[in-house]
Parts: C-alpha cells; sequence; structure tokens
C-alpha cells in the first residue's frame, strides 16, 4: 500500500494492481484481497486477483511454503502482463528484505550473484521488475506509511517461525547484532553492492570467452587466471542454458578443461555434459545427435 501510494504521487496514473491471494489463511487472505481491490479502486486504478492453491502446489512439487508461494507469484504476475500486454511490474522488496535475501544466499552457499541479492531492476520470465525502495529501510517505510495516514493490512503470519525468511527476520538478525554489539545491516547491505558491481565486471567480459567453432579455447582458458577463467565458464554455462549451475559444477568442467587425459567429459545438470576434444571445450544437449 505504500508502494501504491507513493508510485501515485510520483505521477503514475495507468497502474493495474495485482494481488496474489494464496489462500493460506483463510478469511484474512480473502480478507486482504478485498482490502487491495477496495484500495486500487478507490484510487482510480484497474484490479486485477489471481488465486492459488499454494500448499497443493508445494507438496506435489516438493518446495517449501515460501518458495511455492513466490514461483506461483511471479507466474501470476506473468500471466496478468501478458494479458495486458504490459511488460514492467513494480514491488515493495525494501533494504530490510534485501539484507536477509543476501544472509539466506550467502548460508546457501552462493556465489556473488546471489550475495548481490535483489536488484532494482531485472528481468524474470520475460518481465521487468522494478523495486523503488529497495534502499529504503523498513523504518522509513513505516515512517511514510505514518505520516501519509497509509491504511494497511499486517500478515500475522510474518511473526511466526515455519518460514526461513520469518527466521532470518525474527532471530538470525537479532542474534547477529547482538553477538556483533551493532546493528549489521548497513554491513550486508554494503557487501551486497561490492558483489554487484563484482557481478557487473563478470558480465561486462563476457566477450572475453574464446570461442572457436561453437566450443571454447582450451588453450586460451588454460593461460587465464583462475579467478576470470572460472567466472568465465560460470557466465558460459548460464549462457548456454545449464541449469542451477554453481561453483561444484565449474570444478567440473574445470577439471575437464586442465586434464590431458581423463576426465575428458563430465555431467552437468539437465543431462548436459561437458566434453574436451580436439582442442575445444563444448557441451553435449540431451537432443543433440551423435
Amino acid at each position: 500500500m505504500a508502494l501504491l501510494h507513493f508510485l501515485r504521487e510520483a505521477g503514475y496514473t495507468d497502474l493495474v494492481v495485482c494481488h496474489v491471494n494464496h489462500g493460506l489463511r483463510g478469511s484474512d487472505s480473502d480478507g486482504d484481497e478485498t482490502f487491495v481491490k477496495n484500495g486500487a479502486r478507490d484510487r482510480g486504478f484497474a484490479f486485477e486477483s489471481v488465486s492459488a492453491n499454494v500448499k497443493e502446489y508445494a507438496e506435489s512439487e516438493h518446495l517449501s511454503i515460501e518458495t511455492a508461494a513466490r514461483e506461483l507469484r511471479y507466474r501470476a504476475f506473468s500471466d496478468i502482463a501478458g494479458k495486458l500486454k504490459c511488460g514492467r511490474v513494480f514491488l515493495g522488496h525494501h533494504a530490510d528484505d534485501q539484507v536477509e535475501t543476501v544472509l539466506i544466499n550467502l548460508f546457501r552457499g552462493t556465489g556473488g550473484r546471489g550475495i548481490a541479492g535483489m536488484r532494482r531492476e531485472s528481468t524474470r520470465g520475460g518481465l521487468t521488475l522494478l523495486r523503488p525502495f529497495l534502499e529504503i529501510p523498513r523504518t522509513e517505510v513505516d515512517r511514510y506509511v505514518s505520516e501519509n495516514e497509509i491504511a494497511y493490512r499486517e500478515d500475522v503470519t510474518n511473526g511466526e517461525e515455519f518460514a526461513l525468511r520469518n527466521r532470518v527476520r525474527n532471530t538470525l538478525i537479532p542474534t547477529i547484532n547482538e553477538v556483533f554489539e551493532r546493528d549489521v545491516r548497513d554491513a550486508v547491505l554494503r557487501a551486497a553492492k561490492l558483489a554487484e558491481r563484482d557481478e557487473a565486471w563478470a558480465t561486462a567480459v563476457r566477450s572475453e570467452l574464446p570461442i572457436v567453432d561453437g566450443g571454447l579455447a582450451v588453450d586460451q582458458l588454460r593461460e587465464l587466471p583462475i579467478a576470470h577463467r572460472n567466472r568465465l565458464l560460470l557466465l558460459w554455462l548460464r549462457d548456454c542454458g545449464v541449469p542451477k549451475c554453481g561453483e561444484a559444477e565449474v570444478e567440473r568442467v574445470v577439471a575437464v578443461l586442465l586434464s590431458d587425459g581423463k576426465p575428458a567429459k563430465t555431467n552437468l545438470p539437465g543431462d548436459i555434459h561437458a566434453r574436451r576434444r580436439a582442442g575445444l571445450l563444448f557441451l553435449e544437449f540431451p537432443d543433440d545427435s551423435e
């Protein structure tokens, strides 16, 4: 509701307010939908809603409730945007959300892209995602809501410990603050900003990939510094569509790259294989003919 108020004050007049009813809190979920619908129409904006059975989807796909809800939410945004031929979506993530995301990614063993967290502007499934509040702390959002007397509803499950993000917010961050005897959120945000710059550099040097006849020149890759080489390989794997690739997958490819004998082939996610032959490193996909 703060985001909607902000956008209207900033001069946006042709907005469609989207709400996804996750169906997790019974009448409270329905009450949220009605509240958002009335708030949108009172401000003169169109309203679109989607109902999603998050619990059923989570069980069928073996996902956490939090992950299932996020996937269905973005799927709904994509469907609505496609119907309306609108390619931009504003999201209300703020700086405290960013801190939580960075810490979650860090303890999952992510690389620089994960530590960079969310971006003010990113793309997902053909949509441009915009987060104008991403560098604003929750306390400032709360102050904005209070000063402008913006009505809102609080999700009571935010205080419960069933979701990982809730545990990070309610338990982990206060504990870290206590250990370091200061608020660490600014430090986490600085780390995210540095990681984002590093990722931007890595993307900029993508043109240095030694591509030859659809593969990569082994000799040229071997001459590169380790960090530079591994970053280029990670970008290459992602660009080629290898799913869920990270440090472990890069290390397997490096083993193939550096070996003079075996292994000359390694398995990657998606039933994809990296192979070295005739001085080239290349990928084989499931539908490739021998």
